[in-house]
């Protein structure tokens, strides 16, 4: 009955103009007379201190009931609202996974589906469904979509690794081409002082940003992808159009032997496995890094003042992208995306709301669609922090004169709740006093990786809630195994040779095949 009731209800939204005397269509503002709608998220700070809510409410005169909490204890709160049935009008964030759209939204409807409404009243949000791949990894095999995009544009390959080119030039090295080539240069940045410090025993020449921290997508120089960091298929892989686990093949074995012996040789940090992201940095921040992972050499930059005048020579470009390394014939590399990074799951309608309300809330996520709204929620406001030369093209303002107080006011987590989907066109920011866009460092390095680059999975949803569920319990044993198994070999606790039988045995025990079938039902491989 429940089901039934909502149907009726939401198609009530398109058989008139909604009862709401001021709701406006199209044009803002959204209501004429101001209404609120809550919103749960999982978010650091304070509601107040959000600043984009209050230009957003200027502009449509509707006014979030923002509820923010910390992510754990906000998940805990949304448990226990969900079971009361005492939860907002929205629930956004990374609060939702793929299992609850599909047990709350297709199965329980206590989402609501939001194609029509989108079809309505959401041009902008409209438009990134026709995103190519967008709107059929939103819709679920029921046929409706009960969540709101989240659409960036990301590089084709984010996490990579890059090499310290004030280290190379220092010793006289050239950057490396083969997995071999790379081991000589580790092996150098080991023994030669290459930070210049004259201390040669504290340099850590391989590294990785461990909250990203993927070693099997370099795999990929043995000729196969076993990255983990795609959280719908780790260590799967598309093949011609087929999926395929790859942490079981021979070429990732031979990928496992050589970075064990890159361990056993010193040129690997012995705190990979289990530093925490600040000690990365903190350790990238002293000039400790030849090589690391990383989504790009910013996050681990060292700290200029305190270093050599050469860095000022790269300035930010004293770190260089590794090229893929040929350890094979046909080196490949991981795909994260065709160019655009989809988030499914950021945001969805309660069945809180009657049709009135849930078309003002599409209507307030279309407006916070705009290319000028989504630059200001990551960039902060327009006169303030950012300033509109041209379509799709802002500039920084000059900011060296900010007190303490205004770098916080407007700082990255104060703007606004950055986990909230959003449009980010294909706009550029540019530096303060800059009038052209240039090549970005992320561009450069696309191209680079372009030939190399493999297939990449579409999103899409399990073709039943047994099959999601089953997947869930078989994909986190399988997951935590391998992660596990790739830890100790590299470093030594365990001897991947000795160890390959048994191991390619349990991942059949923790039901492998049957994860690959479910996985295969999902992307249309098999019925």
């Amino acid at each position: 009955m429940k089901k039934l009731a909502l149907i009726l209800a939401v198609l009530m939204v398109f058989a008139s103009v909604p009862a709401l005397a001021d709701f406006n269509e199209t044009g803002l503002p959204i209501v004429n007379e101001k209404v609120s709608f809550s919103l749960m998220i999982d978010d650091s700070g304070y509601a107040e201190d959000k600043l984009v809510y209050d230009i957003l409410e200027e502009q449509t005169n509707v006014h979030v009931d923002l509820n923010l909490a910390p992510y754990q204890l906000q998940l805990e709160k949304m448990g226990i609202a969900l079971s009361t049935g005492d939860y907002a009008d929205v629930i956004a964030g990374w609060l939702l996974g793929k299992k609850d759209i599909i047990d709350l939204g297709m199965g329980d409807q206590t989402f609501l589906p939001l194609e029509d409404l989108i079809a309505k009243y959401a041009p902008n949000i409209q438009e990134v469904l026709e995103i190519p791949g967008v709107r059929a990894s939103m819709t679920l095999p029921d046929g409706h979509i009960y969540t709101i995009p989240y659409v960036v544009g990301e590089p084709e390959a984010t996490f990579k690794p890059y090499i310290n080119q004030v280290w190379l030039e220092r010793l006289g090295l050239q950057v490396p081409t083969t997995p071999e080539e790379l081991k000589a240069v580790l092996i150098a940045f080991r023994d030669q002082d290459a930070n210049g410090n004259g201390d040669a025993s504290d340099e850590i020449p391989f590294s990785g940003d461990p909250n990203n921290l993927s070693l099997g997508m370099l795999a990929g120089w043995w000729g196969v992808d076993a990255n983990s960091g795609n959280s719908d298929y780790p260590y799967f892989a598309l093949v011609d159009g087929k999926i395929q686990f790859n942490a079981n093949k021979p070429e990732f074995k031979q990928f496992i032997e050589f970075f064990a012996d890159l361990y056993k040789e010193g040129l690997i940090d012995p705190e990979i496995f289990t530093q925490d992201l600040e000690t990365w940095k903190a350790k990238g921040k002293q000039d400790l890094y030849g090589v690391s992972i990383a989504y790009g050499p910013g996050d681990y930059y060292p700290d200029y003042e305190k270093t050599s005048d050469e860095y000022a020579k790269y300035g930010q470009n004293a770190f260089t992208y590794l090229p893929v390394l040929k350890g094979c014939e046909n080196p490949i590399y991981h795909r994260n995306s065709y160019g655009v990074t989809l988030f499914r799951t950021q945001a969805v309608i309660t069945d809180k709301c009657d049709e009135e309300k849930a078309a003002i809330i599409i209507r307030w996520f279309d407006n916070l669609f705009t290319n000028d709204n989504s630059r200001q929620s990551q960039s902060g406001p327009l006169g303030i922090c950012i300033e509109k030369i041209g379509e799709g093209l802002y500039r920084e303002l000059d900011k060296s004169d900010w007190s303490d107080e205004q770098s916080e006011k407007y700082g990255w987590a104060n703007i606004f709740t950055q986990s909230m989907p959003r449009y980010y066109h294909n706009d550029v920011v540019l530096g303060f006093g800059k009038d052209e866009p240039e090549p970005s460092f992320m561009d450069i390095c696309d191209e680079a990786y372009a030939p190399y680059l493999n297939e990449h999975f579409p999103a899409v949803w399990a073709t039943s809630e047994e099959d999601t569920n089953r997947a869930s319990i078989l994909a986190t044993d399988i997951n935590t195994y391998v992660k596990q198994k790739i830890a100790q070999w590299v470093s030594g606790e365990a001897n991947v040779a000795e160890e390959w039988d048994a191991y390619c045995a349990q991942l059949e025990a923790y039901g492998l095949t049957e994860l690959t079938t479910i996985h295969q039902r999902a992307l249309g491989e098999i019925e």
